[in-house]
């Protein structure tokens, strides 16, 4: 029997990433900074890259300029095994770029150029195959893509067929406040959006806590656990704490040596999707979640993401 496919629908960008060395001088900086390396990128687009890479179908549907760094971005997907039928180019629009600095530490400084960003901004419902979402086996969507028309109202609606259609819906706050605050009416969009969740994603302090208004994070899970959803927050190298029905679970990361700290909640959701669509259960999920994201923080650009192989062999051990 096929698997029912998971359907991703979101940001599709390219990463140009740098890598910082640890110098001890202004001279050793400039002779050691990183060749810069060009990666298909975005929030919604890794989730897709990782399950993919862990061995289960994926659809990514977003839109994409017709320009260099669009054909980029899909050849990539389609490299990844990504299935690239719901992705569309679109005339007269650019891809926007993610300059992701990478210092010693393995943790990143991110900057969008341009800031307002364009081609994937600009889905719409006529890019949206109802069909496709009312037949999927779950459906994930980004934050990334809150803030804006009118792939702001196109991610809702779709999130709204999925829930009508008893289709899982997880949804990845991406917040970034840490680039542009509350604008655009942000906080309340990602209110009705997680109302229309069945699993929520987000890192414990930069989100989690913020969205929720609460002053601890066990008040802010408590608090976005209404109607038995299922609250993710991820603490990097403390794992991850979930709330599931009202008990609480805490997880443990796995031990490892950080180079690039690009993508790694992409990866853990992906890890945490893949996992349960395979049929393990939310605890085991969370476990993969770690795991994936352990292991891809070892590698550098957000698509450094683990085979299905690695990933059990890590959880094995």
């Amino acid at each position: 029997m096929e698997k029912q496919k998971v359907i991703i629908i979101g940001d599709a960008n390219v990463d140009l990433v740098l890598q910082m060395p640890k110098p001890n001088d202004i001279e050793d900086i400039v002779k050691s900074i990183s060749e810069p390396k060009l990666y298909g990128g975005g929030s919604a687009a890794n989730v897709a890259v990782a399950i993919s890479k862990l061995g289960y179908p994926v659809i990514f549907c977003g839109t994409i300029g017709d320009d260099g760094y669009g054909k980029f971005v899909r050849e990539d997907l389609i490299k990844e095994g990504v299935e690239t039928k719901l992705l569309h180019t679109l005339k007269n629009s650019f891809t926007p770029m993610v300059i992701a600095i990478i210092q010693p530490s393995g943790e990143r400084i991110i900057v969008v150029w341009p800031p307002e960003r364009d081609a994937d901004l600009k889905l719409e419902m006529k890019h949206i195959d109802k069909e496709a979402i009312t037949k999927a086996g779950w459906l994930h969507v980004s934050g990334m893509c809150l803030r804006d028309s009118p792939i702001r109202e196109t991610i809702l609606k779709s999130m709204r067929i999925a829930k009508e259609s008893g289709v899982p819906v997880s949804f990845d706050l991406n917040l970034r406040l840490e680039l542009w605050g509350w604008e655009n009416n942000i906080k309340s969009t990602v209110k009705k959006a997680i109302r229309l969740s069945d699993y929520i994603f987000g890192n414990a302090d930069e989100e989690i806590i913020p969205i929720s208004e609460k002053k601890s994070l066990k008040e802010a899970i408590v608090a976005l656990s209404k109607d038995d959803k299922i609250v993710i927050a991820r603490r990097g190298s403390k794992g991850s704490i979930a709330i599931i029905n009202g008990h609480i679970i805490k997880t443990n990361s796995y031990p490892t040596k950080v180079l690039d700290t690009l993508g790694a909640g992409d990866s853990f959701s992906g890890g945490f999707i893949a996992s349960k669509m395979n049929g393990d259960t939310t605890e085991e999920a969370l476990q993969w979640g770690n795991a994936v994201a352990a292991l891809k923080i070892q590698k550098s650009g957000a698509r450094g993401v683990p085979s299905k192989e690695e990933v059990e062999k890590l959880i094995s051990l």
